[in-house]
């Protein structure tokens, strides 16, 4: 069967009216880690950060940028879910599901014969896995995809926003909504505020005692003191746990949240995709996959803030024949360059003729 090497170089672009952010990291103890981040706090959620060269500085210079593990797990779902549309069974098995959406789950025993002709067979009849690989187990072996999905990173150094806000009682916002509660709870309002007040005060007061209960056990002779300080901790705790108890929250309503880093609205982000050694079915799945993807586009976290909207485009070269792909989101996909529209229009049918009555045995290793 013949074989293609698709090449799509361009860009990803959050929506003007959409930042794009990630699952927060942990940079506590990262190296150099004030060079790398500005603004916000310690708990402030952050955006990964890369060294980059760029020859506008003549220089390396940390760039926060969006992971291509984020790329890429949201167009194997698009592929799982253009799976589920073709698949006859009316549901399938938790098995197949972790398979297709993240390449299983591997086991503790012994990893799976390496078998080369296994293998092929298994991508022979499963093309997404073939594409986007799948982890060894008792079944298999481990497999490698054909599809390099990279990560999204600026053309510049960017400065990401940061987006914060206040973690707020509706009541204290518009005290007219107390007329929507019953006597009960209007009347233990009071007591509730001002216990979300104390439970913030109180672990004030016990981690500043937890710093100096540090220091003073470092000095000789100090037992008194230790055990002064530690009577104060042990007091404050039982406190902090029945203020907490009223509150019904360890956490003030009223504290200010620490927030997130984003990339701006509107920012190109240099993107490729390669896949090597394709064929037609399994670039089928591939443009279907993007297709499916434009019409829910979201990336990253914060979904819920209208975070993760993002366009598309590439140029594309694929043996010599070249064109575009644009992704344009809650649309679909625009292929530019009428050789490259036929040839990806024939690979999405020879896909959809291929996987025509698959079902969830066809789906899995032998």
């Amino acid at each position: 069967m013949k074989t293609f090497n698709l090449v799509m170089t361009g860009s990803i672009t959050p929506d003007e009216s959409s930042p794009l952010a990630t699952a927060p990291i942990r940079p506590k103890y990262e190296v150099g880690g004030s060079e790398k981040y500005i603004g916000g706090d310690e708990n402030t959620s952050r955006l990964p950060r890369m060294a980059k060269y760029f020859v506008e500085l003549g220089e390396l210079a940390y760039t926060p940028y969006f992971p291509a593990a984020g790329i890429r797990g949201a167009l194997r779902r698009a592929a799982r879910d253009v799976l589920f549309g073709l698949i006859t069974d009316p549901k399938w098995s938790l098995e197949l599901h972790r398979l297709l959406t993240i390449g299983g789950v591997s086991t503790s025993g012994p990893e799976g014969d390496i078998n080369i002709n296994a293998i092929q067979l298994f991508r022979d009849k499963n093309p997404l896995i073939s594409l986007f690989g799948a982890t060894s187990g008792t079944k298999n072996s481990w497999i490698e995809g054909k599809l390099s999905v990279g990560h999204a990173i600026p053309s510049a150094p960017v400065q990401p926003l940061i987006v914060t806000g206040v973690r707020t009682d509706p009541l204290r916002r518009k005290p007219s909504e107390i007329t929507m509660l019953n006597a009960e709870s209007a009347a233990a309002l009071d007591e509730i505020c001002n216990a979300g007040r104390n439970v913030a005060r109180l672990k004030r007061e016990i981690d500043k005692l937890n710093t100096e209960l540090k220091k003073e056990k470092k000095k000789p002779d100090n037992e008194t003191t230790v055990a002064n300080i530690e009577q104060q901790i042990t007091t404050l705790t039982g406190e902090y746990d029945m203020q907490s108890q009223i509150s019904g929250s360890s956490s003030s309503i009223q504290l200010p949240l620490s927030g997130y880093e984003a990339i701006p609205p509107g920012l190109p982000l240099n993107h490729r995709i390669v896949a090597m050694g394709v064929n037609k079915i399994e670039l089928g799945l591939l443009v279907l996959a993007l297709k499916r993807f434009a019409l829910e586009p979201f990336l990253g976290a914060h979904q819920a803030h209208g975070c993760g909207v993002v366009r598309g485009e590439w140029d594309v070269s694929m043996d010599g024949t070249k064109g575009k792909i644009i992704l344009e989101p809650f649309t679909g996909i625009v292929v530019e360059g009428d050789e490259l529209a036929q040839m990806l229009t024939e690979a999405e049918n020879e896909f959809n003729q291929a996987m025509q009555g698959c079902n969830e045995q066809s789906l899995m290793p032998a």
